[in-house]
């Protein structure tokens, strides 16, 4: 009744937009915390969900209480303290595992053709845990759509459905939201431009080639070949062999199959049904897709990792072997984040070892209306008396949707150091995670062919017999010939060194990176005695100490590392732009225009690491921030200056080394 007022009043198509009341989130709240609470969990009285309605005041009548005069900020969906206040040591929720959706009860092992097999064959392929939680949870939307389509033909009995429903997970699926924070929900100009050069952009476009002017449908095209050949064959298996994914009349028809019929009954009625509907399955599969799609944003943003863990003597049970994850926690994952060392964070995920119930437990006195915020790094090491995230940017980034703006320091580092952000500056003195950098192993090796090519070699010869060093018994030799003519030995040594090479803030010059190198510079019968009682080898830093040979490893990772800045530039000029990203591009203008780096025709960034840091430190304040792509664009850039960081880290060392040869 309300959206047809609203259109016919306004003349406008309102129901689309997503009406959120009190009274919504108080309705999903009860029914999610009856479900909880009637299957073993207990959730505290004093919480409640809180999701903002689109009216400005978020008065809350039910409760008698003014949300809009509190200091708490109530403009996004949490769970708040709004009943009374909460003290410490009281328990504020306990999720039975029971209740936990995940994978661990999928088989860890299976067989992509299935025909003629039983279900107790081994299989030749491993499903990883997240292959096993992207099945249940697929599983798990697959059956509420099908309970959900058959109730549309009866509205009496999808009103009794509400209250109890058929799908054990129903009410669980009703509390997620409508869109999730996620890389996959990132357009391509988004990935292109604010995640330019870093390894993010690389990974969420790496089946295609030329990344500058791919279109929508070659990004999703991506996502749904990885479906097709890693997901669909175990989701075949299971429905083959655990009778999953079966449509509503087959599941009431092996329902009705009486448990006292033999085995080999089943067994050809499932052989049966392979033989009839191979080409059906392969339909229905495809058309399963956007549940894999939900399924990928849901698990990527919303789901933890984490050991049994005794609650009273906080130490970590089990074995690595166990199912550690990913874990889907009905009502924990509607709370939001916040790090240790906030004055927000109230609480812990834990697990407890008694019975594998997921608790969280308020750690310091709650009052009435704060919100109940806990640190999604409970998996990763963290633990109470740290007091930063050993999660990086880029991981927050791609496991949760966003990055702790509040909490990189990277920012404040080149602003106080904003002299000598191009000369190089130390990223050690962060206590906090820094996104590593990667150099492949083809940039490398594109450096090292170039300065090989390069009168750089000739000119460090000269200055070798001019200043007297042959005389004190230094030598110079012949480069090898170029990459494109060496033999199956040099080769198959560069085979065997890493694709990728992280560049960490320690700038460690490590030992597959002056391998790399090496190989483009040491001489034949050098490689051969390397290579004379093993297949592979690494040469370390004492390599350097070679006057001729130490140069030119050097001035070649310097080569590769200011050829990988470059990647990180971006200028857009306005002709190219849709009209979205038109629109965005004239937001972020105002604080460019500010910034002196805006002219009439483009907008330039990723080029100087002190710019962008000021760039990123006016955005954190600005009214413009209300943008829909203005917080992508800084998640971006921040991960771009952190692994930027790194790579001048990098190149001041090697510099360094230069200077002491």
């Amino acid at each position: 009744v309300r959206l047809q007022f609203f259109t016919s009043i306004n003349r406008e198509p309102r129901a689309r937009i997503n009406m959120v009341t009190a009274d919504d989130a108080l309705l999903l709240h009860r029914n999610l915390s009856r479900w909880i609470e009637i299957n073993g969990g207990s959730i505290h009285k004093n919480l409640a969900l809180h999701t903002p309605s689109p009216q400005l005041d978020v008065k809350n009548s039910d409760r008698g209480q003014d949300m809009k005069g509190s200091t708490t900020d109530y403009t996004h969906r949490g769970i708040f303290a709004l009943e009374g206040p909460i003290i410490k040591g009281e328990e504020l929720i306990r999720l039975p595992a029971a209740l936990a959706l995940d994978g661990h009860a999928l088989p860890v092992s299976y067989c992509e053709d299935v025909s003629g097999t039983s279900p107790e064959s081994v299989g030749t392929r491993s499903a990883s845990n997240w292959l096993r939680c992207i099945a249940s949870f697929m599983h798990t939307l697959y059956l509420y759509q099908c309970k959900k389509d058959s109730n549309r033909s009866s509205p009496a009995v999808a009103i009794a459905a509400q209250e109890q429903p058929s799908v054990k997970y129903a009410h669980y699926i009703t509390s997620l939201p409508k869109k999730y924070d996620s890389l996959l929900e990132w357009t391509t100009w988004e990935i292109r431009y604010f995640l330019a050069g870093t390894a993010l952009s690389v990974n969420a476009l790496q089946s295609v080639t030329d990344t500058s002017d791919i279109s929508e449908s070659q990004h999703d095209d991506a996502l749904r070949l990885r479906y097709r050949t890693t997901v669909v064959p175990y989701l075949k298996y299971l429905q083959q062999n655990l009778e999953m994914f079966l449509s509503e009349e087959e599941n009431e028809s092996n329902s009705s199959i009486s448990s006292s019929m033999s085995l080999n009954y089943r067994e050809r009625k499932r052989r049966k049904r392979m033989e009839t509907q191979t080409q059906t399955q392969d339909d229905m599969f495809e058309e399963l897709y956007p549940l894999f799609r939900e399924a990928c944003m849901c698990i990527s943003s919303r789901a933890f990792h984490m050991q049994l863990r005794d609650v009273q003597n906080e130490t970590h049970v089990g074995n690595s072997a166990d199912y550690h994850g990913p874990y889907l926690l009905p009502y924990i994952d509607l709370l939001n984040h916040s790090p240790h060392s906030s004055s927000k964070h109230v609480t812990t995920l834990r697990r407890s070892a008694t019975d594998g119930s997921f608790v969280m437990i308020a750690e310091r006195d709650i009052a009435v209306g704060e919100e109940i915020c806990h640190s999604y790094d409970i998996g990763n090491g963290a633990a109470e008396n740290e007091s930063n995230s050993s999660f990086t940017s880029a991981q927050t980034l791609q496991t949760y949707g966003f990055v702790d703006l509040e909490q990189t320091r990277i920012i404040d580092l080149l602003l106080e150091d904003k002299d000598k952000c191009l000369d190089g500056f130390s990223v050690s003195t962060l206590e906090s995670s820094i996104t590593p950098a990667v150099l492949t192993k083809s940039e490398v090796c594109k450096s090292c062919d170039e300065l090989s090519r390069s009168t750089y070699v000739a000119d460090l010869r000269n200055s070798m017999q001019q200043s007297g060093m042959l005389e004190e018994g230094w030598e110079y030799w012949d480069l090898p010939s170029p990459s494109s003519s060496w033999d199956g030995a040099r080769c198959d040594a560069l085979n065997n060194l890493p694709d990728e090479l992280l560049i960490s803030s320690d700038a460690s010059i490590t030992d597959e990176l002056i391998t790399i190198c090496c190989l483009y510079f040491i001489p034949d019968e050098t490689l051969n005695e390397l290579l004379q009682d093993e297949h592979t080898f690494l040469l370390n830093t004492e390599v350097l100490e070679d006057f001729f040979l130490g140069k030119l490893v050097l001035q070649a990772i310097i080569d590769a590392v200011k050829a990988k800045l470059k990647s990180y530039k971006v200028q857009v000029n306005w002709s190219d732009l849709k009209e979205d990203a038109s629109a965005l591009l004239q937001v972020l203008s105002k604080v460019f225009e500010s910034d002196d780096r805006l002219d009439s025709s483009s907008l330039c960034w990723g080029e100087n690491v002190g710019s962008d840091a000021r760039v990123l430190s006016k955005l954190k304040s600005s009214s413009v921030r209300s943008h829909s792509g203005v917080d992508k664009f800084m998640y971006g850039l921040v991960v771009s200056l952190e692994e930027r960081a790194c790579l001048i880290e990098l190149r001041k060392k090697a510099c360094d080394m230069i200077v002491q040869i």
